[in-house]
C-alpha cells in the first residue's frame, strides 16, 4: 500500500512537470529591422474672407547595428496669413544608443532648434547619459533616460544662453491594437547656470494605419520655457494632423 501511495503521489507531482516540458515555449517576438525609416507631411489652406496656409514636414530614419541604436529625426512646420509668414519651427535631433544589456544603454543627443517667433534663433544641446526599459513588453515599451550636457542658445532678444544642463525623460510606446500606436515622450531639462531656468518638451501621438504604407497621424506638441525669451510667452503649443509613409524595414 505505501509503495502504491507513494507511485500516486509521484505521478501526481511530476505530471504537470512533464506536461509543461511537453508544451512549446510561445515564441519570441522577431528582432525589429535593421534599417527603417519614415516620411509624414501635413497640409493645411483656407482661402476666401481670409488666406491661411499651414504646411508641415517631418522624416525619421532608424539603424540598428549590432548591439547600437541610430536615429535621424527632422520636422519642418510653417503657417502663414495672407502671404505673411507667422510661425516657422525647424527642428532636428540625432541619438546615438548603445546597449550595455537587455536593460540598459548608454546614449549622446545632438538636438538643433529654430523658432524666430518663439524668439530661438538658433539653439544647440549635446546631452549623454544611461537609459533603463522599464517596461518591455509585445504591448507597451517604456525607455527612461537622464543624462547631462551643454546647451547654446542665441535669442532674438536678451543675451544668449550657453550652461551645462542636466536632463530627464521618458519615452512611452503604446500599441492599442493591430493598426492603432500611441506614443508618448517627454523631456525635463534644467540648466546649471540658474536654477530657476528649466524647459519642458512633451509630445503625444496616434497613429492609425490606413494600408500596408500609409498612416494618419495626429499629433500634439507643448513646449514650456520657465524662463522665456524676453517679451515671449512660455508656452507654445503645436497639433499636427499628417500622413505618414512608413519604409519597409530591412534585415
Amino acid at each position: 500500500m505505501r509503495i502504491t501511495r507513494a507511485c500516486i503521489l509521484l505521478a501526481v507531482v511530476l505530471t504537470p512537470l512533464v506536461a509543461s516540458a511537453q508544451t512549446p515555449a510561445p515564441a519570441a517576438p522577431p528582432p525589429p529591422p535593421k534599417h527603417e525609416g519614415s516620411a509624414e507631411a501635413a497640409f493645411v489652406g483656407i482661402t476666401g474672407n481670409t488666406s491661411n496656409l499651414t504646411f508641415g514636414a517631418g522624416g525619421e530614419y532608424i539603424y540598428r547595428p549590432d548591439k547600437m541604436l541610430i536615429r535621424n529625426k527632422a520636422t519642418y512646420i510653417r503657417t502663414d496669413e495672407s502671404g505673411v509668414t507667422t510661425a516657422l519651427a525647424i527642428a532636428y535631433q540625432g541619438r546615438v544608443e548603445r546597449a550595455l544589456n537587455a536593460r540598459a544603454s548608454v546614449y549622446g543627443d545632438y538636438a538643433y532648434f529654430r523658432d524666430t517667433f518663439s524668439g530661438i534663433l538658433n539653439r544647440n544641446a549635446i546631452t549623454g547619459g544611461i537609459s533603463i526599459k522599464a517596461v518591455t513588453s509585445k504591448k507597451q515599451t517604456l525607455a527612461i533616460d537622464l543624462g547631462g550636457g551643454y546647451l547654446n542658445e542665441e535669442r532674438t532678444t536678451g543675451p544668449a544662453v550657453s550652461t551645462g544642463v542636466y536632463s530627464l525623460g521618458w519615452s512611452y510606446r503604446l500599441k492599442i491594437s493591430d493598426s492603432a500606436d500611441l506614443s508618448d515622450d517627454f523631456t525635463y531639462t534644467g540648466t546649471f547656470a540658474s536654477a530657476s531656468d528649466w524647459r519642458i518638451a512633451h509630445g503625444i501621438a496616434l497613429t492609425s494605419k490606413i494600408s500596408t504604407i500609409f498612416s494618419l497621424k495626429v499629433a500634439n506638441t507643448i513646449r514650456f520655457a520657465n524662463v522665456p525669451v524676453p517679451t515671449f510667452l512660455s508656452t507654445d503649443t503645436t497639433t499636427t494632423i499628417s500622413l505618414v509613409a512608413k519604409f519597409p524595414g530591412k534585415k
